[in-house]
């Protein structure tokens, strides 16, 4: 068959190479040959065109939303987020499309189908809907409360993210205020909150794009609002000093340089240290609060003593902030007063930590104990408010309350030396009153800190802390190194 060297030669059919088909039951090989191929191309089509429309009868929904990333529900069931192309059983179905802060769509819809090429041609049914809103500032609220949180995971990985929290949330704002000038005022006072919370390069990118898109209300930008956005980021960047600190730990480090290196950072970084240095050296003799001698009145509440703090000044960093007189307990909570608070207020007994935990006011180690120091300690952030709200009711005058003290009274009184503590440093760290942002020298309204909260409450003082440093904890966590020390104060102050 084959030549020399393996090339092919003149082919020969053997007998045993032919291949002769018998007639079955009479009928030639011809015809039931064509007959066995015209059942299989039949089984084929069946299973194609008629079966799946027969053993799952229905049809598709498609879903799209204005804004978009909205949930999609049939009989409750979550199915996808819009737009999406959803298939659904024939009959009756309630289908709903949902967004936080957004009124929820609802429809009874009957999904038909049909038998034959389902698979190919299926029945669909088109669902637009354009969701609304009460109140467009409370979707973006949500979503800067969000990015608050996430701040706290640190810098994201290859192998770790975080989700776009803030800048989803302007999206679907920002849409929803159809141009409301007064709405779109309010969200971008609510990115200056939560940009107290932009301590990672990641957050930034998200701060950013947030902007943009609140400026065009969600659409893509324009030549001239990209402009406009620009210069509102120059703008707040500028009256905020602090900003330069920040901006230069949040680029590349190959591109920190442009920062530092500019003659605005330059500037800011020298005033913040002159501010500082001005502090410390008032403080050395108290000039620093020798503008006013007005006190709240050296006094003892229950049983417990509080050192009158004059009214001044204080400096942190490019911020000067004036501190209203009010006064300090004269040491962190006793175990004998905090034992009068617990037979008023059993609830917040040790026997009932399950019930704490339960309930996110405390973690396991509510109320550990600290043998190096005199003071109540591992009292959660709940239980000093909870505590503070009973001390409260022993005061005459009704002006005023008894609560935790502001990061800036703390330091105001620490750093002149008005703790009345011979060794503060060996205390243990206290809860203050504010909801901890990173970036908390970022001036923001009121109105818009308080919306954005933080998951994180601030802690300062003890001897793991220097008298400059800030930390914070959980509002829930509860440690042998945390007490707290009341101040009284006139109700209505605020230094966050």
């Amino acid at each position: 068959m084959f030549g020399k060297f393996g090339c092919a030669g003149k082919k020969e059919w053997l007998p045993e190479d032919r291949v002769h088909l018998k007639p079955l039951f009479g009928v030639r090989p011809g015809v039931y040959l064509a007959g066995l191929y015209g059942v299989v191309i039949l089984i084929i089509l069946f299973f194609v065109l008629l079966y799946p429309g027969l053993k799952n009868p229905g049809g598709l929904l498609i879903v799209t939303t204005k804004p978009e990333g909205a949930a999609i529900w049939v009989d409750g069931v979550y199915q996808a987020a819009s737009p999406a192309t959803v298939f659904v059983p024939q009959g009756r179905r309630r289908v709903s499309v949902s967004l936080p802060s957004f009124t929820e769509w609802r429809e009874e819809i009957d999904v038909t189908g049909r038998a034959f090429a389902s698979l190919l041609f299926p029945k669909k049914t088109l669902i637009a809907v354009t969701l609304e809103t009460p109140d467009p500032a409370a979707v973006l609220n949500e979503g800067a409360a969000e990015y608050a949180m996430w701040s706290f995971a640190g810098e994201p990985t290859a192998i770790y993210q975080i989700p776009l929290s803030l800048s989803e949330a302007a999206y679907r704002a920002a849409f929803a205020t159809q141009g409301n000038a007064a709405a779109l005022s309010a969200m971008n006072q609510t990115l200056e909150a939560a940009s107290r919370f932009t301590s990672t390069a990641a957050g930034a990118r998200d701060l950013i794009r947030s902007k943009y898109l609140v400026d065009n209300t969600g659409l893509s930008p324009s030549p001239l609002t990209l402009i406009s956005s620009a210069q509102d980021t120059l703008s707040f960047l500028s009256k905020n000093p602090d900003s330069a600190a920040a901006l230069a730990s949040l680029v590349p480090p190959e591109l920190a340089s442009v920062v530092t290196d500019s003659a605005w950072y330059k500037k800011r970084m020298a005033n913040g240290n002159a501010a500082r240095n001005v502090t410390q050296t008032l403080s050395a003799d108290n000039g620093v609060v020798a503008k006013t001698t007005t006190t709240v009145g050296t006094t003892a509440v229950n049983g417990a003593l509080f050192y009158a703090i004059p009214k001044g000044t204080l400096s942190q960093g490019n911020r000067v902030f004036t501190i209203e007189a009010f006064s300090i307990a004269a040491a962190d909570v006793s175990p004998s007063s905090w034992e009068a608070f617990l037979a008023a207020n059993p609830e917040w007994k040790k026997e009932n930590i399950a019930n704490l935990v339960s309930q996110g006011f405390a973690t396991e180690d509510y109320l550990e104990e600290n043998a190096e120091t005199a003071s109540v300690t591992g009292v959660s952030w709940y239980a000093a408010k909870a505590y503070c709200a009973w001390l409260s009711t022993f005061l005459e005058d009704a002006d005023y309350e008894a609560r935790l003290p502001y990061e800036q009274e703390w330091e105001y009184a620490a750093v002149n030396d008005l703790l009345h503590t011979a060794q503060p440093a060996d205390d243990p760290a206290v809860w203050c009153e504010d909801h901890f942002a990173p970036l908390n020298a970022i001036s923001a309204k009121s109105e818009s800190i308080a919306a954005v909260g933080s998951p994180e409450r601030s802690v300062r003082g003890g001897k793991y802390m220097k008298l400059e440093s800030r930390g914070s904890l959980p509002p829930d966590f509860c440690a042998p190194f945390v007490s707290f020390r009341p101040v009284i104060a006139k109700k209505g102050m605020n230094y966050e």
